[in-house]
């Protein structure tokens, strides 16, 4: 157990979330801890996996993708999700550069990737709330309105993640070593 949560098998998961482990292990390999915490809830699982599946059918390319999940993760300080998602940008061949720009919070030197990071981390802190001026922004670089609601599927994403791993404390999986993360610690449980 962590923090209160277990890390299931498919023995010990509820039936539903079995079969959901079961396609993770058969696609990935391995089940990721963030699976075994989450198939506590076969609700919480199923939705995850299956945004992650329709995120894949957003309009952005692999790499925008990346940029996008490891904008929101630095955002919400997911250390589990960063440290996964960046060997996950690295094999869908995002530059090392700009992977090390977003996990420290510095501007990424291609202008475009640096609008869709900066509009990804304003609607992850601003919950939504963001300016014409920003979506304009967002726009001028080369993005359209596919591209805003795309982003939100995304952040849905990592909503689910993010917040599962923060609750759970969820521990890093070993594909993860080498790129352990801390983050810059902005956010802090309420008392």
């Amino acid at each position: 157990m962590i923090n209160g949560f277990t890390l299931h098998e498919t023995a010990t998961a509820p039936a539903a979330s079995a079969e959901i482990l079961n396609g993770v292990q058969k696609a990935w390999g391995f089940v990721p801890n963030l699976h075994r915490v989450l198939a506590e809830s076969p609700a919480a699982l199923e939705a995850y996996s299956t945004l992650w599946g329709i995120a894949e059918k957003t309009g952005f390319t692999p790499q925008e993708r990346n940029i996008v999940y490891l904008a929101i993760i630095y955002e919400n300080e997911c250390t589990y999700c960063m440290a996964g998602h960046t060997n996950l940008s690295r094999m869908a061949k995002v530059d090392n550069a700009a992977i090390a720009a977003v996990r420290e919070g510095r501007p990424i030197a291609d202008a475009k990737l640096e609008a869709l990071r900066q509009f990804a981390a304003k609607v992850t802190r601003q919950r939504g709330v963001v300016s014409q001026a920003d979506v304009a922004a967002f726009k001028a670089a080369g993005y359209d309105n596919r591209a805003v609601l795309d982003v939100l599927v995304l952040a849905a994403t990592k909503l689910i993640s993010n917040y599962t791993n923060h609750l759970a404390e969820t521990p890093n999986d070993s594909f993860m070593k080498g790129a352990e993360w801390t983050p810059p610690g902005k956010l802090k449980p309420a008392a």
